[in-house]
């Protein structure tokens, strides 16, 4: 199993939820964050400009699948389109049935 997490333009956010839905997520989280890359062209006024931060849980099997999914929707050839990381998943437990592993994602 693996985390991903995506840091993306806001307004790319929904487009973004319904790719994944269609791709087969079992869900999604998004938080909204600020923070900067390495551009250096930016105003001082925006040093932490507003992003969101989208996470989800995926099957080993789906990664590369979800990968281009989200390149596909939120690439746009300007400087702060984001980035995604690709973590490990260890174990995820659904607390409310107390289900494991694949089953507590799906």
């Amino acid at each position: 199993m693996k985390k991903l997490e995506c840091i993306v333009r806001q307004e790319k956010v929904k487009e973004l939820a319904e790719a994944l839905l269609i791709a087969g997520v079992g869900g999604i989280t998004s938080t909204e964050v600020k923070g900067f890359g390495t551009q250096t062209s930016r105003p001082p006024n925006y040093l932490f400009l507003p992003k969101t931060k989208v996470e989800i849980y995926a099957r080993d099997d789906q990664v590369e699948e979800l990968i281009e999914a989200i390149v596909k929707c939120c690439k746009d050839e300007v400087m702060g389109s984001g980035k995604i990381a690709i973590l490990p998943l260890e174990n995820c437990v659904r607390i409310r049935t107390n289900e494991r592993g694949e089953k507590a994602i799906f």
